[in-house]
Order: structure tokens, then sequence, then C-alpha cells
């Protein structure tokens, strides 16, 4: 048998072996009339099937009265349905494997507990299902099977509408015969000019599995191809499916419509209110007359989102071509509240109590602009109230699109007091600079720093001005940044710094790389390692501020070691160092959805020469621990346990984060 498309209809062919011509004729065209329903139906509900299910809304409901949202289709009962029908359902088919994807598929079986609207609409669920069951055996690249539906007894097909069932004993017997499976004939694909495509690349391959929805992909990647390529209405014109039952083999044969050749055309802009619509098209990036590109309406999509003034954007292509074979595009925009209040409370063990608030206004000027408040208290609860407490206050302001749509500038003032095992510091400072994203994948900045700082380390008292200006590539393939199963983070930093009260000189370089590879196909166990390695040289390490030396040790560090306490030591306090190496390997097992288990091991540390390596001592630490995955990023618990342990700090440390550890 064989399906047959054109613009979207469907038809049937039938193959088998030798026979009379006038009767095998005869036959088929009587299989034909009634496979066409159930196989165009079926690949209809294929399409369906294969889709993934919304999750439905909550409702809330108070001593029976529903105050708001819809009731789930679960929490209806035989009350809510006029002339319920209940019955008794059983599904068999003679592939075991395939009995509990059928019952998930199956409407009688899953809706049994919402009972139909008469016998109506039992014979309405019966026929459904027949299609859904039809639907999920050529998914799994069943093309002889048959699904048969019993009521009573009788198969469905001819239960009159208006028969009259007993409430009390109506009986469902689904009965499927999956038959065997077939495989892939050498497919035939090309343009409707004649130009030949080779469906091996989209996925469809003589000899494998002929599941329906590798059909169906291979069409989406193979209209998108073309889309790719500047076909902006590319489309399948036509297809065929023939299933030889001799050779249980399925023949594709699709035909694509390419169209023309097109070009962006005329860029316009609705829903704004607050936001210039110019600097919308701006940041859009979108030239009439390039190329038409669906990764360029991606990246635009993106890059307006990134904005944060907007609930959403929809980029809306035109359905003809316009003038000159161009693709209109109309960009839609639905403004979110230009302010934002926020407060936060933090805990730790060994830090004590902390909060944090934040002001914020995301459209000062109408173009995006945005300034940011905040401040923040720390070591509530730590050794002595008076002298012990960390305070932060910052203001800082981000123009977007200063030179061209992915170029940012940015400018802070901040103030604020540190009290860490290593050092205390009091200090203000600010900053300049711009960002810039030269790809997706590849983003840099550039800053001119300005701080007035005054020290207490373990060399005494000290302060310093320093006039920095840090420089930053990274490069980031990750397909998830705070659940990442594969590609990677590589970052470039240098920072060049004078310190002009002092007249000392120094320059901080860092080099890091992490990378993740999933080891199965699912994804649920990721091995993940990373590198980390850092130096200063043109001073020596009294000469250069505590805060800017290399430490190691902590949750993002070196766990099992408290943090900054992996580091040289003076007088039995972490003083830090002119370099720094950090590794670490983890194993990342997901169990659940939403529930997932880690291994790792950290090693490394900060040392006292410029060569990372040299003067000093290399620590390890072993552990495990939980990941509880929410819609912002995996919720991370670590236990980590230090190989040489420090004389002094604990026996293990417990680490808290939003996201993985590196």
């Amino acid at each position: 048998m064989a399906l047959l498309g054109n613009n979207g209809s469907f038809g049937l062919k039938l193959l088998s072996g030798p026979a009379d011509p006038a009767r095998q004729r005869m036959n088929r065209d009587r299989r034909i009339l009634s496979g066409i329903r159930a196989l165009a139906s079926g690949l209809a509900v294929a399409l369906i099937v294969a889709m993934p299910v919304a999750t439905p809304a909550f409702a809330f409901e108070l001593f029976g009265i529903r105050l708001w949202g819809e009731k789930k289709q679960s929490e209806q009962t035989a009350e809510d349905v006029p002339d319920p029908i209940r019955y008794q359902v059983g599904l068999t088919v003679d592939d075991p494997e395939l009995k509990e994807q059928l019952d998930n598929v199956s409407l009688l079986v899953t809706k049994k507990d919402t009972p139909p609207s008469g016998t109506i609409g039992l014979l309405t669920r019966a026929k459904n299902d027949k299609k859904r069951l039809v639907a999920a055996l050529f998914s799994t690249a069943h093309y002889g099977g048959t699904v048969n539906i019993l009521i009573n007894g009788n198969p469905f097909e001819v239960v009159p509408i208006d028969a009259v069932l007993d409430r009390g004993e109506v009986t469902v017997a689904i009965h499927v015969l999956a038959g065997p499976t077939f495989t892939f004939a050498n497919p035939d694909a090309a343009t409707t000019n004649g130009q030949q495509i080779d469906l091996t690349e989209y996925g469809v391959v003589a000899g494998q599995p002929a599941r329906s929805e590798v059909v169906v992909e291979a069409e989406k990647k193979l209209v998108a191809a073309w889309r790719d390529k500047g076909y902006a209405f590319a489309k399948i014109a036509g297809r065929e499916m023939i299933a030889d039952h001799n050779d249980r083999e399925l023949e594709v044969d699709l035909r694509l419509d390419p169209g023309p050749l097109t070009v962006f055309g005329k860029v316009t802009v609705s829903g704004a209110e607050d936001v210039e619509p110019d600097f919308i098209i701006q940041q859009a990036n979108i030239p009439e007359g390039t190329v038409f590109s669906p990764k360029r309406l991606t990246d635009a999509a993106k890059r307006l989102r990134g904005l944060g003034v907007f609930d959403s954007v929809v980029i809306i292509e035109a359905e003809e071509p316009g003038p000159g074979k161009s693709v209109a595009i109309s960009i839609e925009v639905s403004e979110r509240k230009p302010r934002t209040v926020g407060i936060g409370v933090t805990a730790a063990t060994k830090d004590g109590l902390g909060a944090e608030t934040f002001w914020v206004h995301r459209n000062l000027f109408g173009r995006a602009e945005s300034i940011r408040v905040e401040g923040a208290v720390s070591g509530v609860g730590r050794s002595n109230f008076s002298t012990s407490l960390d305070y932060h206050v910052a203001a800082t302001f981000t123009k977007p699109g200063v030179w061209g749509p992915t170029t940012s500038f940015q400018s802070r003032v901040e103030a604020q007091f540190q009290d860490t095992d290593a050092y205390k510091k009091q200090s203000v400072g600010g900053s300049v600079g711009l960002s810039r994203e030269f790809s997706d994948q590849l983003t840099g900045d550039i800053n001119l720093n300005v701080e007035y700082a005054r020290y207490q380390d373990t060399t005494g008292p000290s302060t310093s001005l320093l006039i920095s200006t840090p420089i930053q590539l990274i490069r980031d393939t990750r397909d998830n940044k705070l659940n990442p199963t594969s590609g990677y983070r590589a970052l470039l930093s240098t920072e060049p710094t004078y310190d002009t009260h002092n007249g000392d000189g120094f320059l901080k370089s860092q080099v890091a790389f992490s990378t993740y590879r999933a080891v199965n196909d699912a994804g649920t166990f990721v091995l993940a390692g990373r590198v980390n390695v850092g130096t200063i040289v043109g001073t020596g390490l009294s000469q250069v501020p505590a805060d800017r030396r290399f430490y190691a040790g902590g949750g993002g560090s070196i766990r099992g070691y408290g943090y900054q306490s992996a580091s040289p030591r003076t007088a039995g306090q972490p003083s830090g160092g002119l370099s720094l190496v950090e590794t670490s390997i983890e194993a990342r097992f997901s169990l659940t959805e939403t529930i997932g288990l880690a291994a790792f091991i950290d090693s490394g540390g900060a040392f006292t020469s410029s060569t990372p390596g040299q003067g000093g001592t290399w620590y390890t630490g072993v552990g495990a621990g939980v990941r509880y995955l929410t819609p912002v990023g995996p919720f991370r618990i670590d236990v980590g346990f230090p190989l040489n342990k420090i004389s002094g700090d604990p026996d293990f440390g417990v680490y808290l984060g939003l996201g993985q550890a590196f």
C-alpha cells in the first residue's frame, strides 16, 4: 500500500504479489477506497501524536467554588457530561513492546474515566481512536497492521448512532495486529525543476526502519535547508509513499518547490508604545535588499528580547513575494513594565545572613537605556557585628546599540566594604566600557576602571589608586548556559593595571576552558571538564593589592575547601598568589526529568610564583552532589571532601548554587 500526497492531500497505492490482473485491479480499488481514509487521516494524526502536549493551566477552587482558571479534563465527572456512557476497555497487541505506547495514544484508554456523551460520543471516540492507533503504527514503521475496535462484541463501524447501549455493561475491546516492520527503500527526491536531492542527508536512509516521523522531519529539514539558501517560500509540492508488502519496504518520493530566490523587504513595527520603532528596526538589523535568511530573523528576535524591555517579540514573514521578489517583515512587540524593585535574602553557614535589594528602569529615554541601583549587606551573625559586615552599593547605566545593534555602552559607580579571611577592603570606584557581540558564539568587552581602595591584610594596611583596562573575549558554544550537555566555553582575559598611588604596574591574565559531552544519546549522562590558568607579571606579590591576587578554594573553584583557603598563607591566613591553576572533572547523571546526581574531582591552587604550579601547595577535593532542575536552571547542592586537609578547616564543605558548578 502507498501514501500519495500533493499539496497536503494523501492517497493510497497497494502493491501485492502476482495475481489475476482483473481481480487484482478490483481488489486494489476496494482497498484504495477503504485505505485512503485510514492512511490519509492516519498521517495527519501522526503529526498530532508527535506534537508535544502543552502543560495545562492551573485552576483554583475554594469550597467547591472555582475562583479562576479552567477545569482540567481529568477533573471532569460524569455529572458534567449529558447522557454519559461508562464503559470498560481493554487493548491487546501482538507486539508487547508497543503496548505502552498504544495505551498512551488511545483516547478510549486514556479518557476511560471521562465518559463520552451518548452512543454517538462513544462512536466518535472510537473513530478517532482508530486513526490515532494507525498513526502510531506508522510511527513505529508498521504499515501492514490492522486495528479493530469492538463495542459489545460488534465492530464500531456497524453500530448505529442511535443504538441504545446498556449504560452499565458497555465493553470496548481494541485488537491491534502490528504486522512486520518496514524499512526504507532507496528514496527519491528532487526539486520541481529537476534538481536531484539526496534524502539520506535528511535522515531517510535505505535499510533503516521506515518510521513516519522520519519522513515528516525530513520534509521539515529539506524546506529549512532551502530557506537557509534564501528561498523563503520553499515548500513540499508533492509526496508519494509506497509500502511494498512483498519486500517490506517503504518507497519515499518527494518533490520540493523552492520558489524564487528572495531578499528582505520593508520592515515594520507594531505594538511599540514607549520604545521608539526606529530603534527596534535598528536593533533587529534586517537590511532591506539583502538575501533572505531565517537565521537573521532568529538573531533579530533574540537581540530584541535581550534588551529586556519586551514581554514578547514575534517576527512575521509575508505570505507572498513582494516587489523584486522581496519578503516584507513585520515585528510585533509587547512591552513590559519599565520599572522593577526586588529584594532577596542569602544564608551561609560560614558567612551568615545577607540581604540585597535593587531598583531598575529599563527604558529611560525610549531606546532601552537602563539604570540599575543595587545595595547589599552580608555577614550578619559573623564574629563581630560592627566590623565584619560586608556592604555594597552600586549604580549601573547601560545603553545598547551605540555603534550598531551589537555594541553596548556601560558605566558603573560602586562603593563597598569587604571582610574576607584574606583581607579587609574599603573602596570606591567607577568604570566605563563597551561590549560587543561579534557572533552568536563570540563576545568581547573592554573597560576603563578607576578604583581607590584601602586594605588590611597579612602585610598590614595599604592604600592604592588603580587604573586598569580589562579586556575579555569569550567563545561559547554550549547548548545550555546553566545546564550544558554539549559544546565548550573558552575565555581569554588580560588586565593591564597601574597603581598611581604607589607607582607599581602589573599585568593580570587568565585563560579558562570548559567542555561538555553527553555519553549517551539521551543526554542523561554528561562528562564535564574545566581548566583555569592565570598569572600576574610585572611586580612582586606584596605590590599587588590583596583583592587583585589569585585565590583558590570554594564552590566555584576547588570544592572541599573554604573560600580562598586553597591559597598561599601568611600567619595562618590566605594571602593570595601571583598565579592560579584550577582543574575539574565532573560526571552528571539525570535520574528523572527533575532530579540528577553528580560526582566530581577538583584540583589545583594559587601559587606565589608567576609561573603556575610553582611556589605553593596543590590541593585536591572530591565529592558528590544533587541537582534539582528548575525553569531557570538546576539548583545545586554539593558536598566536597579535602584530600589534603588544611589544619583548622572543616572536614568537608557544603556548597549551594543555581546552575552547574561550571
